[in-house]
């Protein structure tokens, strides 16, 4: 049994008191640390029954853990004025009452870096003398202990000298922590008056100290922020429980909680958290096993106990290696010899036959330093034994700390023991589909081209990898948005010879595999990097400075090798590096007067703070160092070159086309004959006229564009801006030339050229940096801008959308979602795309790219910003009665219809354009609901008077016609839906391209048609036909192509049943994830395969099928 102590008497009031001893000796520390104004015996005693429950109720609970409990006591009082607000915290004197203690300094003096110090030395001092310093340590502190605690296993993880190297011991120790009210953001009643009066009388008593401390602990102070930024890279360590007060305390005749839950408990993934039905003092104190909160509190102990050894004892094994790595001053044997362990298993050399394959689109940076000891654990990973299949491995690390490039460096270390590498860009799904693209066309003998549906270029790959018998490697670089990027499972093969590597700024991926945190580069690794092009005699001279800027930089590797190819750039000599360091300074100055506090795409990844803010800001000073020295030796691009890096940061950063700034530019040429464009121009000046500029000429607004991708741009006297012409023809070696020397000061991460022009991408970093360097108010012309790059592109696809491709549509859609984030974060409601009314024509124009790839949800927010008033223009009703109805939202479009002010007054010509496809649009929801008089009555009308105003071959009035086909056909007069269909189509052929989306639709009616008359042959080779041209023109999943593929079951419903029940299960599994699950399309083809499963004799999977589109339509 173990031997508990509980006399006040004998419970030390500062440093640590063992309560209880395992009579088997221990094998688990338990520390309990009290709070503010506490008692290390006081604060865990109840004040009924005098029970202090450390020592009386917990050991027996411990005792097959082999735990020793321990309290910890500190100078936590604020002084006399406290001693009113928690009684209860004070001492117990001999007749039981609480006694005032108030000692002369108090926690103004110590503050609550001094605690954590003194409880990291005194916690390893005792464990060392007992021999218990690898046992593990599990912490419980009540209100500000929690903090304190925080702050020393932060302080005790970030030391690496050789002569502290003991007090490490701490925090690879501790397993886990439970926070009893511990204000993390802050105490809530220091929001109140009470809390303003409290530190005035503090004041006046003349203890400042005081002060200054109870300040740092309002809610969200900076010293909070500080603590919890610090603890959050540390926190997936350990296994944590936040509990929070339920019970309000009195104080000055009010209620109030103490630490309220947000700031006690937040909501993180992965983290326990549970309530108390306590006040805040008393929450820490049991009378017995019965008190709320016991049962909770003592069996995290006890599982954290038990549990915390084998995973401790794996924690030191580690940390022994990582402390020779230390005490070698960070060298060691490296990945070429031949005594590490092989992670693949044995080489390939002796396997000539075996076709290699190393997909890598990278080059590793020919200057890679040091981080032998993160090279060691991806080896040391890949070769221990593991039951996972694949093994799978997540580096993460914030952006610019060198996680790509260590990935880069084990490729080409380790290339000759993996049958093949594959990297795939996981920045998006999109991307990464391209990626598995490539891979399929290496692994298989079909062509790219054969290949252009991702999801069958994911089955190739997985395919081939999980038939092989030799190891290989997948990477996925820059998985940083997993709550976009949800499938990435799919793309995994399973097998025991993969090894798989995710790189990541995204913390929360220990789902995936085994996660290793990547740190900021060592100290002499970083002076290596930033000297690496000095000579060895001259690094040591220079040394101290070096490591000066190294710290400056924030050990950040990317910047480290900003400031390596500035210094380089301007030839600084070694004995002048104080230089940069003068320059870095003044910069930093000007930069910070325009970065927000908080940046806000950091603040979503949990970073939040001046710290880590700090470090991207260290990051940005360097890249305008860059910009500010690209700019003095092109005086005359300076504008142009500042305009085009900040407007691309707004788009997708992984992959940025020329063709971008090529269509923008020549936009003007593309509109001078379409009213369309010119009125798209016009709304899209209209809205920069709101913000600062004033310049009313577009072809003037667009200059910038003509100096970086014109020969006029070159000027004719240095330093005078050129003088453009908005007919000057795009050259794309100049473009390229801009790139060259963008990438050359590495303020573009990449560049490559081919037959389709050049494309480019930036680091995460500098497009964080290029966003926020520029004043608030800039935000919105810069976002502005980039919604009008974009419309010119949608504009460009939709005259030429027959030859663009499907890639080039992705490309487009994935740079919109880059600007609507962008949008949606840095500008004010009032000023968003859509809702703005001189934005209207771009909202319309983008919402029409997201509904022609499927993206009907996100066209439907851009669409009802726009008619969010009923004096919207009936053109843009239109546009959202398309999307709701194809979403199957038919009723929404009726009554929506009647809140058009136009139509419903008739104040427009019946033959006004806009008005006839307001009719069409509302006509087609019509015969969804089966309304058919109505539908065909307007239909006919609507041709009648766009053949009259239009002519008979143009694309609308040939729409017309097939959609009046496809009326007769739903009204079961098939003959005569055919002979107007095949009327349209003859027009069609005659007028438009075969994949031209009406083109497709006729062709589809005059199937369907032809299958009304029971002439199966006909439609069935029809209907392959239309798919096969709808799949090369939109790909296998979208909408349109999967409304093809239902129509084709329908037609093979008759005549090959196992071929029709295979593309109905196709389509409905589509359906599901491209639509929704309850969408009429999705149950539409659901009900046709129960028809078919009941007429094979499969009645009890049609049964199940049926009930399931009975709860969908529930549902929804």
């Amino acid at each position: 049994m173990s031997s508990p102590r509980n006399n006040d008497c004998s419970i030390n009031r500062f440093g640590l008191t063992e309560v209880s001893t395992p009579a088997r000796g221990s094998e688990v520390d338990v520390v309990l640390v009290h709070g503010i104004n506490g008692h290390p015996h006081t604060t865990w005693t109840s004040t009924k029954n005098k029970v202090f429950w450390p020592a009386q109720l917990l050991p027996p609970l411990v005792e097959e853990a082999k735990a020793r409990v321990m309290v910890y006591g500190y100078d936590a009082n604020t002084g006399s004025p406290t001693e009113n607000i928690w009684p209860s915290n004070r001492p117990l004197d001999a007749d039981g009452q609480r006694r005032c203690e108030t000692p002369p300094h108090g926690l103004g003096q110590d503050r609550i870096h001094n605690h954590a110090e003194h409880l990291i030395a005194t916690l390893c001092a005792n464990r060392r003398i007992r021999g218990a310093t690898n046992h593990p340590i599990v912490f419980v502190a009540h209100s500000l202990g929690g903090l304190v605690v925080k702050h020393a296993l932060i302080h005790s993880s970030g030391i690496n000298g050789k002569h502290t190297e003991h007090l490490r011991s701490v925090a690879v120790s501790t397993y886990g922590i439970l926070f009893l009210g511990t204000p993390h953001s802050g105490y809530e009643i220091a929001k109140r008056k009470f809390w303003s009066d409290y530190i005035s009388r503090i004041t006046l008593d003349g203890i400042k100290s005081h002060s200054r401390l109870l300040e740092a602990l309002k809610p969200n102070s900076e010293t909070l922020q500080i603590i919890e930024r610090q603890f959050v890279d540390l926190a997936s360590r350990f296994h944590i429980f936040y509990f929070h007060e339920m019970k309000p305390s009195k104080l000055d005749n009010e209620w109030r909680y103490i630490v309220d839950e947000a700031s006690a408990a937040p909501v993180i993934q992965d983290v326990e958290r549970a309530g108390i039905q306590q006040d805040h003092v008393h929450m820490c104190t049991f009378e017995d096993k019965s008190t709320p909160g016991f049962v909770l509190v003592t069996e995290a102990i006890q599982r954290y106990a038990s549990e915390a050894p084998e995973s401790v004892r794996r924690r030191w094994v580690t940390e022994a290696d990582e402390q020779q790595v230390r005490l070698l001053g960070g060298v060691t044997s490296g990945l070429a010899t031949t005594s590490m362990s092989t992670p693949a298993g044995q080489a390939l050399d002796d396997k000539p036959q075996q076709k290699r394959h190393y997909l890598v689109p990278r080059d590793r940076v020919k200057d890679f330093v040091g981080r032998e000891a993160q090279l060691d654990k991806i080896s040391a990973h890949f070769s221990s034994p593991s039951t996972q299949q694949p093994r799978v491995l997540v580096l993460h690390a914030l952006g610019g700390q060198g996680k790509t490039q260590i990935v880069l460096e084990y490729c080409q270390c380790w290339r000759k023991h993996y049958r093949g590498v594959f990297w795939a860009n996981a920045s998006s799904e999109v991307l990464a589909l391209q990626s598995y693209t490539q891979f399929a066309t290496a692994l298989s003998d079909e062509s790219r081209a054969k290949i252009e549906d991702g999801e069958k270029a994911i089955e190739i790959v997985k395919a081939h990898l999980e038939d092989w018998h030799e190891p290989w490697l997948l990477i996925f670089d820059n998985y940083d948005r997993p709550d976009e990027f949800t499938r990435v499972r799919r793309f995994l093969p399973q097998s025991d010879q993969g090894h798989v590597i995710f790189t990541s700024r995204h913390r929360d991926l220990d789902r995936l595999g085994t996660l290793i945190e990547l740190p900021g580069l060592g100290l002499d690794e970083g002076v290596q990097l930033l000297l690496r092009h000095y000579s060895s005699q001259d690094i040591d001279l220079n040394r101290g400075t070096a490591r000066e800027i190294v710290r400056r930089l924030g050990f950040l590797a990317l910047a480290i090798d900003q400031a390596a190819s500035y210094i380089a750039y301007k030839q600084i000599l070694p004995c002048k590096l104080e230089e940069f360091i003068t320059l870095y300074d003044l910069q930093r100055k000007a930069i910070l007067s325009y970065v927000p506090d908080k940046l806000w795409e950091y603040s979503s990844m949990e970073m939040q703070g001046e710290e880590d803010q700090g470090k991207a800001i260290n990051a940005f000073t360097t890249w305008e160092i860059s910009l500010t020295q690209l700019i003095k030796e092109n005086p005359k691009e300076k504008d142009a070159v500042v305009r085009f890096l900040t407007l691309s940061a707004f788009f997708n950063p992984a992959r940025i086309e020329e063709s971008l700034f090529r269509i923008h530019w020549e936009n003007a040429e593309y509109g001078k004959n379409d009213p369309r464009k010119k009125k798209r121009l016009r709304n899209f000046m209209k809205r920069w006229k709101n913000s600062e500029s004033r310049n009313s000429d577009a072809h003037t607004r667009i200059a910038w564009l003509g100096a970086i991708g014109t020969r006029r741009g070159d000027g004719d006297v240095k330093g005078t801006p050129p003088t453009l012409k908005p007919d000057d023809q795009w050259d794309v070696d100049r473009f390229w030339e801009v790139l060259k020397a963008l990438h050359r000061l590495s303020l573009v991460q990449t560049i490559e050229k081919d037959t389709n022009g050049a494309t480019f991408s930036l680091h995460p970093l500098v497009r964080d940096w290029l966003q926020h360097r520029v004043q608030a108010i800039d935000h919105l012309q810069n976002i502005a801008e980039s919604f009008g790059i974009l419309d010119s592109s949608s504009g460009y696809h939709s005259v030429n959308k027959t030859t663009i491709s499907s890639r080039e549509r992705n490309a487009l859609v994935s740079h919109l979602d880059a600007c609507m984030l962008a949008d949606t974060q840095l500008s004010k409601p009032r000023n968003q795309l859509g809702n703005d009314m001189t934005s209207h024509r771009i909202a319309s124009n983008l919402a029409d790219v997201y509904g022609e790839q499927g993206r009907y949800e996100s066209a439907e927010i851009l669409q009802r910003r726009i008619i969010k008033n009923e004096d919207a223009d009936i053109f843009y009703f239109t546009g959202l009665f398309n999307t709701l109805n194809a979403q199957g939202r038919s009723e929404e479009v009726v009554r929506l219809s009647r809140r058009c002010r136009q139509f419903r007054e008739g104040t427009l010509d019946e033959k006004d354009p806009d008005r006839l496809e307001f009719v069409t649009a509302l006509s087609q929801v019509l015969v969804e609901l089966g309304r058919y008089d109505e539908a065909e009555s307007m239909q006919r009308q609507t041709l009648r008077l766009k053949i009259e105003t239009l002519g008979d071959t143009h694309p609308e009035t040939l729409r017309s016609m097939s959609n009046l086909a496809f009326l007769l056909f739903k009204q079961g007069k098939c003959r005569e839906a055919e002979a107007l269909t095949r009327k349209t189509l003859k027009r069609c052929e005659d007028t438009l391209e075969k994949n031209d989306g009406v083109t497709l639709c006729t062709m589809n009616m005059l199937a369907l048609a032809l299958k009304g008359q029971t002439r199966f042959d006909e439609a069935e080779g029809l209907q392959r036909q239309v798919l096969q041209l709808s799949q090369h023109a939109f790909g296998m999943e979208h909408p349109d192509t999967l409304i093809r593929i239902h129509s084709l079951a329908r037609i093979l419903k008759s005549t090959n049943r196992n071929e029709a029940e295979k593309l109905y299960r196709d389509v409905i599994q589509s359906y599901k994830k491209v639509l929704r699950k309850g969408h009429p399309h999705t149950l539409n083809s659901m009900k046709c395969l129960a028809c078919l499963l009941r007429e094979s004799g499969k009645d009890d999977e049609a049964d199940e099928i049926e009930r399931e589109v009975l709860d969908l339509k529930e549902a929804t």
